[in-house]
């Protein structure tokens, strides 16, 4: 069992540990003023992965390998380059405008 737990908000995530009385404490604060619908630990590597709600931005995904000291935005996936020559088309076999 974790001696941490984290708490994603809509004002925040915020790390909270057990402290040796048995209570919690509040460790530290990311994100203030963010939305954040979703955090999770990855237990392979202990990478802390978290989803912040924009809005109007839409979800972005942050990755900290240390713990919340640094965070990093993580990419979207990304459709490969099609080869040459290719000519995209809709479903009924024409070319698709703007490809």
């Amino acid at each position: 069992m974790s001696d941490q737990v984290l708490m994603s908000t809509r004002k925040g995530l915020f790390s909270a540990r057990r402290k040796a009385a048995g209570g919690w404490g509040l460790e530290e604060a990311f994100f203030l003023g963010d939305n954040v619908s979703l955090t999770m630990q990855d237990p392979r590597d202990g990478a802390w992965y978290t989803a912040l709600d924009h809005g109007h931005f839409g979800a972005k995904l942050h990755r900290s390998r240390n713990r919340g000291v640094t965070w990093e935005e993580v990419g979207v996936p990304t459709y490969p380059t099609p080869p040459d020559g290719h000519v995209e088309r809709d479903f009924l076999g024409r070319e698709s405008p703007g490809a």
